[in-house]
């Protein structure tokens, strides 16, 4: 699958992260290429625009595909980024759209199963052991009032990524706690250094990394399951406090310089300002593997980078807690006619982890969530990206995850955590006023049914 951060800040600069966009009538027509009708004829719509990934696609997860499975046929269909969205919201409403469905997460799957779009996959789940095959977290992540519908294709977290140069000329070392934190930043600004690179000029939500990072880390995985439950409220002293420290921290000049910078730094400079030296650190999503290269070159600069799991800001916490997001889904079409082709191709796209290693390293895409061990990876992949990967997954499995704001927030919600963080970082909200408000918002979402389906760990 294709960067779920590109189609991440698509949708937001955009302004489609929320069902029913209208649509001008020239794109009716491209909805022709719908299920066929039979029972061994798939259709299937991919956003992707990148000529690489497509031609990855197109050969090694439809073409392997159907030279082991003479009976099938695939019929892929690639849509612009700024279309696929609107074309299965006009589409699967009239009875046609592809058999299998492609979504941006969990939010928008949710959306089309409350309308009766989406097939219950339990029969497929049952008959093809998903249970065994497929991470517990991420079949949760699926199921609508206890029915499974969706299944995660990609999935991401927030790590800690930093300057290994910088980190051994000043004798630091990888935060273990808050105080480790504190003491890394306050020497790192007392040399010069901005201790963590930030900025959004080039996408406003980036905000919600950091608000993500630290209900996460500091308030704690559990304490955000339930507020998302709606068990206890946003308004509570945890989550004033996550608040509280995420500010602070900015108007000490430790997240991008400052935060009148903040909001004036674009990715390219930050990005430099980290390989160069002049940062030390990268709050940011496994997403980023993907950036490095063209940074850490060995032209631009001769320094390098690794990275770490983001320290717990409280006492109490898992050392290890990995904020898990979900890019993208896919599910079969109420209406398809083809529904168990579908079914049987799903398990074959969950059941072959060579190939899901295979396009990390080819085409830098997000791993579907099943088991992955070492022998798995080719050399294509970055060990860095591979331990990564391996750790976020062993945490998982023990049920050690937090939530990202961006999968498990419901729309306004996840608008109003960056758009409400913007005006408590310029003075314009106080924390306990931004709880208050997404307290508010949350509670009206959650009378509505569209918090996203949301997986149960132990932290």
């Amino acid at each position: 699958m294709q960067s779920s951060l590109s189609r991440r800040r698509f949708l937001a600069q955009t302004g489609q992260v929320a069902l029913g966009a209208s649509l001008a009538g020239s794109l009716f027509a491209a909805c022709g290429d719908s299920g066929t009708g039979s029972t061994n004829t798939l259709s299937y719509w991919l956003g992707v625009d990148d000529a690489k990934q497509r031609l990855y696609i197109q050969q090694h997860d439809i073409k392997d595909y159907m030279s082991s499975h003479k009976d099938v046929q695939i019929k892929l269909s690639f849509k612009p980024n700024s279309d696929i969205d609107r074309l299965l919201q006009i589409a699967l409403p009239a009875g046609n759209g592809p058999d299998l469905v492609p979504t941006p997460g969990p939010s928008y799957s949710a959306q089309y199963t409350s309308s009766n779009l989406l097939l219950d996959l339990d029969k497929y789940a049952t008959q093809y052991k998903w249970q065994n095959k497929i991470f517990d977290w991420a079949l949760q992540s699926g199921r609508v009032n206890g029915k499974l519908y969706s299944l995660p294709t990609s999935y991401e977290t927030m790590l800690f990524y930093y300057n290994k140069n910088l980190f051994s000329q000043h004798g630091w070392t990888v935060p273990k706690n808050r105080a480790d934190l504190e003491a890394f930043a306050a020497d790192a600004a007392g040399h010069g250094i901005t201790p963590f690179i930030a900025g959004s000029a080039d996408w406003k939500p980036a905000t919600e990394w950091f608000v993500t990072v630290f209900l996460n880390h500091y308030a704690g995985p559990d304490a955000v399951y339930q507020a998302l439950s709606g068990k206890v409220s946003w308004k509570d002293p945890i989550f004033v406090e996550s608040i509280d420290l995420m500010n602070k921290y900015f108007q000490k000049g430790w997240f991008g310089g400052g935060v009148k910078q903040y909001f004036t730094n674009k990715f390219d400079t930050i990005d430099t300002a980290f390989a160069q030296g002049k940062a030390a650190v990268d709050l940011e999503g496994s997403w980023a593997f993907q950036n490095w290269p063209n940074f850490f070159d060995g032209k631009m600069t001769k320094m390098d980078y690794d990275w770490a799991p983001i320290p717990a800001l409280r006492s109490g916490l898992p050392d290890n807690i990995f904020a898990l997001g979900i890019g993208s889904t896919l599910s079969i079409n109420a209406k398809s006619k083809a529904a168990d082709a579908a079914a049987k191709y799903m398990d074959w796209l969950f059941t072959t982890p060579q190939r899901v290693t295979n396009a990390m390293g080819a085409i830098g895409s997000e791993p579907l969530p099943i088991p992955l061990k070492e022998s798995d990876f080719p050399a294509a992949v970055d060990k860095r990206l591979r331990d990564s990967y391996l750790s976020i997954n062993e945490s998982a499995q023990k049920g050690s995850f937090g939530y990202t704001t961006w999968t498990f927030w419901p729309p306004k919600s996840d608008t109003f955590m960056y758009e409400g963080m913007d005006k408590v970082l310029t003075g314009n909200l106080k924390p306990a006023d931004f709880c208050s408000q997404l307290d508010d918002i949350f509670k009206k979402e959650l009378a509505q049914g569209v918090v996203p389906p949301l997986p149960k760990g132990k932290a």
